[in-house]
């Protein structure tokens, strides 16, 4: 008994040291979030005062949270472009891209495992409703269904969430 309480402090302390929390959120790092307006500026530092590297002009686009500072994100997004953007200008709410392929697009089902009913182009972006395991059911205007989570830009391989 001694021995399998010693293993689970071990495997649960572990994961919490692995697990880094922003400075100022207190949230996850690194975690998804999306671009909230049609337009934002993506910048060398965390100020107003550092010159644009980027704008984007896509709203729901999604970007990965590396780091925080004050109330600026240190934001990656799907093609690695990497700086800071303001938090006003970013949302939680979970979207992602889909991944370029060789067939350019993501085979969408009515459920995990279950019939075919569409493909999704490369590019596109689409709502994240949830995930489970290796499926994620996802929204493309009114279109929903399941895709796989190897086929999205915008969640972690071992992250499950509703």
């Amino acid at each position: 008994m001694k021995v399998f309480i010693i293993i689970i402090f071990f495997f649960t302390s572990n994961l919490l040291a692995n697990n880094k929390l922003g400075d100022n959120s207190g949230k996850p790092l690194p975690r998804f979030i999306s671009i909230k307006s049609s337009e934002a500026n993506l910048r060398i530092g965390p100020s107003k005062d550092y010159p644009i590297i980027l704008k984007y002009t896509y709203k729901n686009l999604p970007l990965m949270v590396i780091d925080e500072f004050d109330k600026w994100r240190k934001v990656i997004d799907w093609e690695k472009n990497e700086g800071w953007i303001h938090l006003s200008l970013l949302s939680n709410k979970r979207f992602g891209i889909i991944k370029k392929k060789k067939d350019n697009y993501a085979n969408v089902y009515t459920k995990p495992n279950n019939d075919l009913i569409g493909k999704i182009g490369s590019g596109n972006i689409v709502k994240i409703n949830k995930c489970i395991n290796v499926w994620c059911k996802i929204k493309l205007d009114k279109h929903r269904g399941w895709i796989k989570k190897t086929n999205i830009w915008g969640t972690f391989e071992d992250e499950d969430f509703n």
